[in-house]
């Protein structure tokens, strides 16, 4: 009789949180970009500054040629440091509007104090400003008001939830839904 074949280990069944497929989805990307992880990115407010963050995004680090390897590509970035330095660092290029290139200009030595920091090590070594319009927030959509008669027909089909917080945040979904279609729940 045979024995019957065990369970793959590590295999998970049921759906995964969207959190945990992003970084594996975005990574080759970013790895084009010269990011090794979405650090610089995802932390850019807290590494420059609200103010700073407000006109300013990372567009791509730029690393120098190590030897043997092909010319860099003429957009390169012309570091700004000394021969050693330049050899070893990294360029990292930001985009912001004409206007505030020349506040970004000013805190070049503490924007890349920062991102070093941030690393944990000296990797950057130029910053380049690329002058380019920041895209507009898309605005929000204000939520529905959504009628207290509805709310509480929806609230009396869940009478049966015994967590008064769960049957609260179920309530106001279903009536959002509700009222989002016109109809009765």
């Amino acid at each position: 009789m045979a024995t019957p074949a065990s369970p793959k280990t590590g295999y998970r069944r049921g759906a995964k949180a969207l959190g945990t497929l992003v970084p594996e989805a975005v990574a080759p990307v970013l790895r084009e970009r010269g990011f090794a992880s979405s650090a610089i990115l995802t932390d850019w407010a807290e590494i420059v500054g609200p103010h700073l963050a407000q006109w300013t995004s990372p567009v791509e680090i730029r690393w120098p040629r190590r030897p043997g390897e092909a010319a860099a590509p003429p957009t390169a970035a012309r570091p700004t440091r000394t021969r050693s330095e330049q050899a070893s660092r990294a360029t990292l290029i930001i985009a912001c509007p004409g206007a505030f290139a020349l506040d970004v200009q000013m805190a070049t030595p503490g924007i890349i104090e920062a991102v070093n920091r941030r690393l944990g090590f000296g990797c950057i070594g130029a910053l380049q400003i690329h002058q380019a319009p920041r895209p507009e927030p898309k605005p929000v959509k204000a939520s529905r008001k959504v009628d207290p008669a509805l709310l509480r027909q929806v609230e009396g089909t869940l009478s049966d939830i015994r967590e008064p917080d769960l049957r609260a945040a179920l309530a106001a979904l279903g009536a959002e839904i509700a009222a989002g279609k016109g109809q009765k729940p």
